[in-house]
């Protein structure tokens, strides 16, 4: 089952956030709902990049060595 790394940017602040997902629109629908504490300030959120990986655990890896790397770094990095 394919899994979703995803980075979004808060149109309030201009700041990234990384996570993973099997549905990222249904994630995306709790960070701008508030249902996520580590994003609440953030909202409204918009998604910049969706990565898709073969599985959770590749997704779960990658998230780790993006956000290890610097979110914004990783996009420059990685343009697409």
């Amino acid at each position: 089952m394919p899994h979703y790394v995803y980075i979004l940017q808060s149109l309030k602040h201009q700041g990234y956030y990384c996570g993973s997902s099997a549905d990222v629109d249904v994630r995306l629908q709790k960070h701008n709902s508030k249902a996520t504490p580590s994003t609440k300030t953030g909202v409204p959120w918009a998604v910049r990049r969706i990565i898709i990986c073969e599985s959770k655990r590749e997704a779960l890896q990658l998230e780790i060595q993006i956000k290890k790397r610097g979110i914004g770094r990783w996009m420059n990095d990685h343009p697409e």
